[in-house]
């Protein structure tokens, strides 16, 4: 799990009580990041290191002012290739946010949706600067013309956590509903297009595809998954694990409680929620919930 230098420490995943948060971090050493996913949505600002970041299997080489999507739910992690400083710029979204903003008819979860249907979770704008080094906090304004609008405002978000005079925190607020804006106008106007996969396995990505097109289904198994993709089960749970850091079970039961809290979180009872979600059995699920959120389903 990240640790930010500034705004917040923290230790839960998947915890978010305001409608967005930001961070500005710099990690200097070579750390090792575990697969998580989060109840909320994530964007991440890259502004240099040498480092790639893996989505659902898919893994994308960063270069600086690539802007990842992580949707809600989306196991997830980025691997830092060597010592050089990783920098970026991270903001957690509640899915409440959204939802309030489509109801006032602004919709600033498009991006996201159409991460979903191109099935890639990078935009990576036109115009970067051709040194990492350029422009991040503290450091000159960047002169060249060929920076769009989008990268502009990601240079002043940037900028703004060095910033200590009257109300920075609001400040930065504004310029990320601004870059949020401008992301979304740019890629409903197909300005941008999102970038595929450096990597991507096509029999995991197969494997995916099914356990998240069957999830709820309560005849899901192993057994089910590797006749589906024609693969040995012993094969199956190797390349698997290999590829995404969980077993077949621990991924879709993680999936699994996922959903289940956000249709609890949406106000269906517990038990439908359960149910509903492709368990099998309340008894199991609610000693999984409780040790994977630290309390019982019905205190959310």
């Amino acid at each position: 799990m990240e640790n930010p230098r500034r705004e917040l420490s923290y230790q839960k995943t998947g915890y978010l009580d305001e409608k967005f948060k930001l961070f500005y971090i710099i990690d200097q050493e070579q750390k090792t990041f575990e697969y998580h996913y989060h109840d909320f949505h994530k964007i991440l600002i890259f502004l240099q290191g040498n480092v790639s970041y893996v989505i659902e299997g898919k893994q994308y080489d960063l270069k600086p002012f690539d802007i990842i999507l992580v949707r809600a739910g989306e196991i997830h992690r980025p691997v830092i290739h060597d010592t050089s400083a990783y920098e970026r710029i991270i903001a957690y979204i509640s899915p409440a946010f959204f939802e309030e903003c489509r109801r006032e008819g602004n919709d600033l979860y498009q991006c996201f949706a159409r991460s979903q249907a191109q099935q890639a979770g990078l935009i990576r704008p036109a115009g970067q600067p051709s040194s990492p080094a350029q422009n991040l906090p503290g450091r000159q304004a960047l002169s060249a013309a060929p920076a769009s609008s989008l990268i502009q405002v990601c240079h002043a978000l940037a900028s703004g956590f060095s910033d200590n005079q009257f109300a920075c925190g609001l400040y930065r607020k504004i310029k990320f509903m601004e870059f949020l804006i401008l992301l979304n106008r740019i890629v409903l106007e197909d300005t941008f297009s999102y970038t595929e996969a450096m990597t991507s396995n096509p029999a995991v990505q197969s494997i995916l595809k099914y356990i998240n097109d069957h999830l709820t289904e309560d005849t899901l198994s192993i057994d089910t998954i590797s006749q589906a993709a024609f693969l040995n089960r012993s094969y199956l749970m190797h390349l698997f694990k290999e590829e995404t850091g969980y077993t077949i079970g621990k991924y879709i039961s993680e999936k699994r409680l996922f959903l289940a809290r956000s249709h609890i979180l949406n106000g269906i009872p517990v038990t439908e929620a359960c149910y509903r979600s492709g368990f099998k059995n309340y008894t199991s699920f609610y000693y999984a919930y409780k040790n994977k959120y630290g309390s019982a389903p019905t205190k959310i």
